[in-house]
């Protein structure tokens, strides 16, 4: 657990491995204050089960792993403060009302776009910071505490086309089929620019409502296009081999619950292109921490758990940097011109050629490939080189 002490210094919950609990959650302890987190996240229906409820649990998890930690001489613990917001409007809105004005809070993490969008203007105006997945135009010097929280999508777009191109000559053309959402047509749109500055063909992308559970028809037609690559949701895959498609299917999230659920043979060669923490190159505490979630909360430990406790440990290191938890204006100078210690290594707020600000998260990426039923991590970039190919594909 060295990285801990590069994230919070003073951490006092390294005797959780040994069995000795002392957690974030835990009462207030005499000379220790709290540092609150709002978080809008959906809890109910398909975005509540594989979006909302890991993400709850990786912060909470991630606050009794960091435990104490010291700003300016004083104690602080995390207060993860959760209000459900859907993936819509009304209850990003909803939610950011709550969380500032009768929580009080001064930090706060939206996990879906639309609600992200919709709480923008009141946290802009009410001097929060709010991180969330926001579409580049969202971002700005009119937006001084909007961030992009989990890792940016131009980068993992950026690695897996790199690696297409590098590593699968074959593949010539590439689609999609995504839920209408804005966050996965940000993704969508990442990937077919990332594509096509690799020669490879972006063929037209199909969407679905967010509530689709039979997907026959949409793979009907992707069919009609057959693209030797293609972002798919893992429902998909299954009516899309059974039609006789051979290409390689990829996806942003993995877990082995997918290949239970929707038959291992669909998986075969599908790459996961988000950063996951699988595999055995994954640091030793990335596997402390899994097996610990795993032995919590009876589930995997998966994407949405895991960037959400990077982004708990970047925080604290970037509270413990600016020297105060109060000063908002503070934190967000040492947020856009910081590096900040995790269990993946150094990341860093950037792209200041893309968003005029420079609020873009930079991360480490890989991708991860299934073969046996087994996640093999297959290609990788440090943030530095993330970084570099991001500008050389998306800036202007």
């Amino acid at each position: 657990m060295r990285w801990l002490l590069g994230v919070a210094s003073v951490v006092m919950c390294l005797a959780l491995l040994a069995g000795v609990a002392c957690g974030g959650g835990a009462g207030k302890e005499e000379g220790v204050k709290e540092v609150k987190l709002g978080v809008g996240l959906p809890l109910s229906g398909i975005y509540g089960a594989f979006i909302g409820i890991p993400v709850k649990q990786g912060l909470e998890l991630a606050a009794d792993y960091i435990g104490e930690f010291t700003v300016d001489g004083q104690r602080y613990k995390w207060n993860i403060i959760f209000e459900d917001s859907g993936i819509d409007s009304a209850g990003g809105v909803a939610s950011a009302t709550k969380l500032i004005f009768e929580d009080g809070v001064k930090l706060m993490t939206q996990i879906y776009t639309t609600p992200a969008m919709a709480a923008q203007t009141l946290c802009e105006e009410s001097g929060v910071i709010v991180f969330s997945t926001f579409p580049l135009e969202a971002l700005g010097p009119d937006n001084p505490y909007s961030f992009m929280g989990m890792v940016s999508p131009e980068l993992p777009a950026a690695t897996l086309m790199k690696y297409i191109s590098e590593e699968r000559p074959e593949v010539k053309t590439a689609s999609a089929i995504g839920d209408d959402t804005s966050t996965t047509r940000q993704l969508i749109g990442c990937l077919k620019t990332a594509a096509e500055y690799n020669g490879i063909e972006w063929l037209e992308a199909e969407y679905v409502p967010s509530d689709t559970v039979e997907f026959y028809p949409v793979a009907a037609k992707m069919m009609t296009k057959d693209p030797d690559l293609c972002y798919i949701p893992h429902q998909a895959v299954g009516p899309m081999r059974e039609m006789g498609w051979e290409g390689t299917s990829f996806y942003s999230l993995w877990g082995k619950s997918f290949g239970d659920q929707y038959g291992w043979g669909n998986f075969q060669g599908h790459l996961s292109y988000y950063p996951e923490p699988m595999g055995e190159e994954l640091p030793e505490p990335i596997k402390e921490i899994a097996a610990d979630y795993q032995q919590q909360f009876g589930a995997e430990f998966t994407l949405m758990s895991f960037h959400y406790v990077i982004q708990l440990c970047y925080l604290t290191d970037a509270l413990k940097k600016a020297g105060t938890v109060d000063d908002v204006d503070q934190i967000v100078a040492t947020l856009e011109t910081g590096t900040f210690d995790t269990p993946i290594g150094t990341i860093w707020f950037g792209l200041g050629e893309m968003d005029d600000i420079g609020h873009l998260l930079i991360t480490p990426c890989w991708i991860g490939e299934i073969r046996s039923e087994e996640y093999h991590r297959v290609f990788e970039v440090s943030a530095n080189e993330a970084e570099a190919l991001v500008l050389e594909i998306f800036a202007e």
